[in-house]
């Protein structure tokens, strides 16, 4: 048995004001193959701190069993800087009050040093262990950032990149479970999201520049194991994954959704090979197979105007399109009760609707994921507004 608790200090914020992370590590770091699990990057996406609490009682119980084939390593809040930030009340945890930059953006690239040792010759004998140690020293010879966010970024992609599994738990606001993952993972994500019920499973090429259009924290993971991959020195299979797990929608908090997230993050691990066959729950998964989708094909619905939003469509639910999926209400208008209609623009399923209805000119409607690819539209600037 073998568990480590680290205190991680971060750059000061003001007088008498020091944001830390905390890491804890389960199993044998030097042995097998390694997760690194984190929540709350953004700061006002909740449900996967609660996962990652009934994580942490179940690895302790593996752990005592001897059931960690590797080690496994829970950050139960990766963002103690945007948890902090309200605005009388609500937090306003997505976006960094310093520079209105996005907390999920902007991490260290890693491909282009990966690239310059592969086309070396170096590479051609290094092994999984062997390349995380490189990527450590490619985050260790950055240059330390001054401001405590990217501090903060730094310290959780050295984190991150010294595993082999990474998974990064988020939510939307009103949403079904989903997986964005790297094309080349594909298949290891829609293992993933069967265990856990996420019906879609959405995937882009490698070094797009991530779903977020800005080098988002999985996307630093897949990108350089992408690379290695595409030199044939690994396989999809036997490369690093990574993958932003979406925990549904930003009220789908219980102890009952948790236990069964945490039980089936577990069992995905089993899979992979982290933790011992034994540590599975063996549960049957009575949901339907994950469907993938290209980002790329995925649109975006705006609000044609402002007023409250009446959805007609609940997140699952296939739409046609030219479908009527909302409607909104006007309320400024000369006309009672009047009512605009929002219409999808692809075949495919509601992902993502709007938690909060009094909507404006412009705002995302719904996010709808379909197999057509849009014309003149790159993953890359898909979700660069929200």
């Amino acid at each position: 048995m073998t568990y480590l608790k680290q205190d991680i200090s971060l750059p000061g914020m003001g007088p008498g004001i020091a944001p830390r992370l905390v890491t804890h590590t389960f199993g044998n770091p030097h042995s097998g193959k390694s997760a690194y699990i984190q929540a709350g990057l953004h700061g006002d996406e909740h449900p996967g701190l609660l996962v990652i609490q009934h994580l942490l009682v179940l690895l302790k119980a593996l752990d005592q069993q001897g059931a960690i084939a590797g080690c496994v390593t829970l950050v139960p809040y990766a963002n103690p800087i945007g948890m902090a930030q309200r605005v009388f009340g609500p937090i306003v945890g997505r976006f960094d009050f310093e520079n209105g930059e996005n907390f999920n953006r902007n991490y260290p690239t890693l491909s282009d040093a990966v690239r310059e040792q592969v086309n070396s010759g170096k590479g051609a004998g290094m092994t999984a262990r062997d390349w995380k140690a490189f990527f450590q020293e490619q985050l260790d010879a950055q240059q330390p950032p001054r401001h405590v966010t990217g501090a903060m970024k730094l310290e959780l992609s050295r984190l991150a990149m010294a595993h082999d599994v990474v998974l990064d738990l988020h939510c939307d606001t009103d949403a079904i479970a989903h997986l964005y993952a790297s094309r080349l993972q594909s298949a290891r994500a829609c293992k993933l999201a069967n265990q856990i019920g996420a019906p879609v499973v959405l995937v882009e090429e490698p070094e797009s520049g991530g779903y977020s259009g800005g080098n988002s924290f999985d996307q630093m993971h897949a990108n350089a194991w992408s690379v290695l991959v595409e030199a044939g020195l690994f396989t999809p299979e036997t490369a690093g994954f990574a993958t932003t797990v979406e925990l549904r929608g930003q009220i789908d908090i219980s102890d009952e959704l948790a236990q069964n997230d945490a039980e089936a993050i577990l069992d995905f691990l089993a899979q992979e090979g982290v933790l011992s066959q034994e540590a599975a729950t063996g549960k049957p998964r009575p949901h339907g197979a994950a469907q993938v989708y290209p980002l790329e094909a995925a649109s975006h619905i705006p609000c044609p105007c402002s007023g409250v939003v009446v959805y007609l469509k609940e997140p699952g639910q296939q739409v046609l399109k030219g479908e009527t999926i909302a409607e909104i209400v006007t309320i400024d208008g000369d006309q009672f009760n009047e009512r605009v209609p929002i219409v999808s623009d692809v075949d495919g399923v509601l992902v993502v609707r709007q938690l909060h209805r009094l909507v404006r000119n412009g705002q995302r409607a719904a996010f709808v994921a379909g197999h057509a690819l849009q014309p003149g539209q790159r993953s890359s600037k898909l979700v660069l507004d929200f």
